[in-house]
């Protein structure tokens, strides 16, 4: 059973968890509870701008996935850690591409493009 915070529910699918378990295992706890406020933070906003989401599973994605290149494991010495970061996801997400066709690329370009803003 998923658990619900502030009226959002946390996704608990096995895609989720997987998602989960690798910011776990390469991660620190500061960064899976940041991580997991910004998907919070992220509905609760959407929430209050009446924004649906395509697919719950993008935004919890996009949160998780989004700071892994600070990762010892995903950290490049040639790319901003925003690039990392969308590459650890792009590993991952041929599984989501499996799931929720056509989302691959998009997921991956917005955690890339982070810091702009957009």
């Amino acid at each position: 059973m998923s658990e619900v915070v502030a009226g959002i529910r946390i996704p608990d699918s096995k895609l989720a968890r997987g998602a989960t378990d690798l910011l776990r295992e390469h991660g620190s706890a500061l960064l899976l509870a940041h991580s997991l406020r910004v998907f919070l933070f992220g509905a609760i906003r959407g929430r209050h701008r009446d924004l649906k989401v395509d697919h719950e599973l993008l935004l919890y994605f996009g949160a998780v996935f989004h700071d892994l290149g600070l990762t010892a494991k995903y950290r490049s010495r040639d790319h901003r850690f925003e690039v990392d970061s969308a590459n650890a996801a792009r590993d991952y997400s041929d599984v989501l591409e499996r799931t929720v066709p056509g989302y691959r690329t998009d997921f991956c370009d917005l955690i890339a493009a982070n810091p702009l803003g957009g």
